[in-house]
Parts: C-alpha cells; structure tokens; sequence
C-alpha cells in the first residue's frame, strides 16, 4: 500500500522551463527538471545502459508531456522522443531527496 503523504495533490508541468512542479499531501513541493528526470529514468533499457556505463541521456531532455500512468504515478514524454519510463510517486520524492539509487535497489 502506498504511503498517503506520497500521494500528489497538485502536479503542473512548466514547459518554458521543463520543469515538473509535484506538491505532496504532506505539503511537501518538488521541483524536477527535465535534465534530471531523464537521468533518472528506470526503464529496463535506461537502467541497464546505465549499469554498463552508458547512459542514454540527449542534449534535449526537455519534458514534453506528462500523463497518469494509473493510481501509480507519472509517464514523462521527454523532447528526445523517450516515452517508456514509468515514475513512480515514491520514486519521485526518493529522486528529490538525492536518494533515488537506493530507492531503486529496495
């Protein structure tokens, strides 16, 4: 079950800027660039061109769109034309607090 406090009530996308705006039930506000949550991206194939030391990061990672992806959390379309990583809530607040790695190997 998922922790309510890492539920998002408000979720706005500046694409002037490319940054993703999420304020937490907890009242918490993350601000994510386009640059880092491109990095960040846990696709099957982002994680192990990531693992071999070879990451697939464009020079335009600006984010394009965002949609649900059910009660879960976010798909990010990124200018690169990158679609397939899913974010989780969780994952999002772990990538804001610098503990995203860890988040993944939980």
């Amino acid at each position: 079950m998922t922790n309510p406090s890492i539920a998002p009530v408000d979720i706005k996308l500046h694409k002037k800027s490319s940054e993703l705006a999420i304020t937490w039930a907890d009242g918490i506000e993350t601000i994510l660039s386009g640059q880092s949550l491109r990095a960040h991206c846990a696709c099957s194939r982002c994680r192990a061109r990531n693992l071999i030391g070879t990451p697939l990061i464009s020079d335009n990672a600006s984010i394009e769109n965002v949609m649900m992806a059910g009660v879960a959390g976010l798909q990010i379309i990124f200018a690169d034309g990158h679609d397939k990583g899913v974010f989780p809530w969780a994952y999002l607040r772990a990538i804001d607090a610098g503990n995203a790695l860890e988040h993944l190997n939980s």
